[in-house]
């Protein structure tokens, strides 16, 4: 649908022929950033290449669509604070807004957001286009994980480090704060009443439910933060340069992240809810000390009903 965006650059009074027609198709289409339109009903008549990737909604998922409610959350800053006045002259937003996106999978992307009101030569507006990207690169992303991948770092179920990663990174983080006693935390979590999703849909949406929430948790972390597969249906996250004051907040963040987080099942909406274990390392911690209290979090967060963070601290 990229020929959309030459008509509204003819619309705005810019004369294009069949050849810049042809470049501006190609430009959109090369774009490594998400580049939707909305017009005055606030429906979707483009969707780039871009934003397939991104979000993995192919272009027939949403064309037509009224898509805003779906596509961003609105519990965070609305999409549309970044959006130019009604009555105001057509002007980019240069302060993005910072919006969760729900990818097709269910998870949310963090993303920054620019939007722009395109009007005809009259000033009436033709409707909105907006650009995001992800807060963190994509590219460098995907770039490291290929590289984990192939090195066999990687967990085959969801895709985050696998135990034997996460354990040496554990064990790096310990020898690092011995030397430089900047407090780190670590975060225990396993997903809530798994069991009754296998029970129900089996054994490949169980592990389409441990993806989605994977990657949610990966895609609310920093990208200095190490999120991984330790045991089970048991994940384990390490927050550098953070704090007791700090960790509850980032927690609660992703375990709210989680339970906005959708996935579409054979026409069923399955969601799901995390319990949280955090702990902040002590001068006189070892891997086996640090783990148990993290260990000992999450299941005083699982036995309290679930979906709730547990912290302790000796």
């Amino acid at each position: 649908m990229a020929h959309h965006v030459p008509l509204l650059l003819s619309q705005q009074g810019l004369r294009m022929n069949s050849a810049d027609h042809e470049i501006s198709r190609s430009i959109l289409e090369a774009l490594p950033l998400g580049v939707y339109f909305l017009n005055r009903e606030s429906r979707v008549a483009l969707w780039s290449a871009g934003a397939e990737k991104l979000t993995g909604y192919l272009r027939q998922d949403v064309l037509g669509r009224l898509l805003e409610s779906d596509l961003f959350d609105s519990s965070d800053n609305d999409p549309a604070k970044a959006q130019a006045a009604p009555g105001q002259p057509n002007q980019n937003s240069l302060a993005p807004a910072t919006v969760s996106l729900r990818c097709k999978n269910g998870h949310y992307l963090v993303v920054h957001l620019w939007c722009a009101t395109l009007r005809d030569e009259s000033g009436r507006p033709l409707g909105t286009v907006k650009i995001f990207e992800p807060d963190v690169p994509s590219q460098l992303a995907n770039r490291r994980q290929d590289k984990l991948g192939a090195y066999g770092c990687l967990d085959p179920i969801t895709g985050v480090l696998n135990h034997s990663m996460i354990q040496a990174h554990v064990k790096e983080s310990l020898n690092l704060y011995a030397l430089y006693p900047v407090p780190f935390c670590v975060l225990s979590y396993e997903v809530d009443n798994l069991r009754k999703i296998t029970e129900r849909y089996g054994q490949a949406a169980m592990d389409a439910a441990l993806r989605m929430v994977a990657n949610t948790f990966e895609n609310g972390l920093r990208p200095t933060d190490f999120l991984g597969h330790w045991q089970d249906h048991e994940f384990l996250a390490i927050l550098p340069e953070c704090g007791e004051n700090d960790v509850m907040k980032v927690s609660d963040r992703l375990r709210k992240s989680v339970e906005r987080a959708a996935l579409t099942w054979w026409g069923d909406t399955l969601h799901a809810t995390v319990s949280v274990g955090a702990t902040v390392v002590h001068d006189s911690d070892t891997v086996s000390t640090l783990l148990a209290r993290a260990e000992q979090a999450l299941r005083q967060a699982a036995e309290s009903g679930g979906n709730r963070v547990v912290l302790v601290r000796v």
